[in-house]
C-alpha cells in the first residue's frame, strides 16, 4: 500500500469544511473558532476543487476539445438534475411566491438555483473562459488575465468596505453586484483555481518547501481574514489575497506527493456536495414535527454531525440498492 498522499482522501475530508459553511457547527459554543473553521480553513475546499479540475481537465482539453466538451456535457446534466431535486426545497423555502424571470435566469446562470449549486455554472464559466485565454493568447497572458479578474472579484466582496470609500469605484462595483449579486463567480473567481491546478500539471515543478510556504500563507491568510471580518469589510468571504499563493503551494504539496487514486471517496466528496443541503432541510423539517428541534436544529454541532453521518449513510445505502439493482437486471 502506498505510503503517499491521497488527493482522493484530500478532497473527502474537505467537502465536509463545505458542509460546515453551511451550518456553522461551533458558532453557539465559540464564535471566533467557527469564524476560523469555516470562513478561513473551509476557504480552501472549493479551490482545491476547482485545481484538481484545471489538473487532469485543462492540459488534455487544449490538445483535443472534445474532452472539455464531454466534461461541460456532464457537468451540465448534473447540474440540470440538481436544480430538478432542489425544486422542492425551493418551495419549501418560499422561493416562488414571487415569479422573477430575470432572477431565475440570473440564479440558473451564475448564482445557482439553491446557495450551493453556484458552483456548477461557475465551474462551466470559468473552465471556458480559463480554455479560451490559454488558447488564444497564451499561458502567460492569461496568468495576468486570471490574476487581474481575481482582484476585481476581491474588491468587491471581501474589501468592499474599502471600495465604497471612493465614490468612482463605488458605483463600478454597486454595477457588478447588482448584475452577479457577489464575485465568486465563473468570472472573477473560479478563473485562477483552474488555471493555477493546470500550471502545476504543466510545469510538473516539485518545491521541497511547499508544506513551508503553505503553513506561513494560511497564518497570513488568518490574519488577513481576521482584519477584514473585524473592520466588516467583507460583503461576502470566499476571497482573499493569501488564498491564492497558499492554494498554489498546498495543491503542489498535495499533487507531487499523491501516486494513488480512490474513486470511492471522489464519489462521496461529490454526493455530499451535491446533497448535503437536502438532508438539512429533511433533518429540520422531520426535527420541527417531532418536537426534537431543540437537539437537532438548535444544536448546530450536533446538527452538522447529524447532517454529515446520514449524508454518507445514505450514499452506501444508494450504492447497495444500485448493486442489487444491476444484479436482478444481469
Amino acid at each position: 500500500m502506498s505510503k503517499k498522499i491521497n488527493i482522493d482522501v484530500c478532497r473527502f475530508i474537505v467537502s465536509f469544511l463545505i458542509v460546515a459553511i453551511h451550518i456553522s457547527p461551533f458558532i453557539k459554543i465559540s464564535p471566533e473558532f467557527d469564524f476560523f473553521f469555516t470562513r478561513i480553513l473551509g476557504r480552501i475546499a472549493v479551490p482545491l476543487f476547482l485545481m484538481i479540475t484545471g489538473y487532469y481537465i485543462l492540459d488534455k482539453s487544449l490538445n483535443n476539445i472534445s474532452i472539455l466538451k464531454n466534461y461541460t456535457k456532464k457537468i451540465v446534466k448534473t447540474y440540470l438534475l440538481c436544480i430538478t431535486l432542489y425544486l422542492p426545497i425551493n418551495a419549501y423555502m418560499s422561493k416562488f411566491k414571487s415569479i422573477d424571470i430575470i432572477q431565475i435566469i440570473k440564479n440558473i446562470l451564475i448564482n445557482g438555483t439553491l446557495y450551493h449549486l453556484w458552483y456548477f455554472p461557475a465551474l462551466i464559466l470559468g473552465i471556458w473562459i480559463t480554455y479560451f485565454l490559454i488558447r488564444k493568447i497564451g499561458r502567460k497572458w492569461s496568468l495576468w488575465i486570471c490574476c487581474i479578474l481575481y482582484i476585481i472579484g476581491l474588491l468587491g466582496d471581501s474589501y468592499y468596505g474599502l471600495t465604497t470609500m471612493n465614490v468612482n469605484l463605488a458605483n463600478i462595483y454597486n454595477f457588478i453586484l447588482n448584475t452577479f449579486e457577489y464575485t465568486r463567480n465563473g468570472l472573477f473567481y473560479t478563473p485562477i483555481f483552474l488555471y493555477m491546478g493546470y500550471l502545476i500539471k504543466t510545469n510538473k515543478i516539485e518545491n521541497k518547501c511547499s508544506l513551508i510556504y503553505s503553513l506561513i500563507l494560511f497564518i497570513c491568510m488568518t490574519m488577513e481574514g481576521i482584519i477584514l471580518h473585524y473592520f466588516n469589510l467583507q460583503k461576502h468571504d470566499s476571497m482573499y489575497i493569501f488564498l491564492v499563493p497558499l492554494m498554489y503551494f498546498l495543491f503542489s504539496y498535495l499533487i507531487n506527493n499523491s501516486k494513488t487514486s480512490n474513486k470511492v471517496l471522489r464519489s462521496i466528496a461529490t454526493y455530499i456536495y451535491i446533497f448535503h443541503p437536502l438532508f438539512l432541510v429533511v433533518i429540520r423539517f422531520v426535527s420541527e414535527i417531532v418536537g426534537i428541534d431543540n437537539i437537532f436544529v438548535e444544536n448546530n454541532l450536533i446538527l452538522y454531525l447529524t447532517v454529515c453521518t446520514i449524508t454518507i449513510v445514505s450514499y452506501y445505502l444508494l450504492e447497495k440498492v444500485k448493486g442489487v439493482a444491476k444484479y436482478e437486471k444481469h
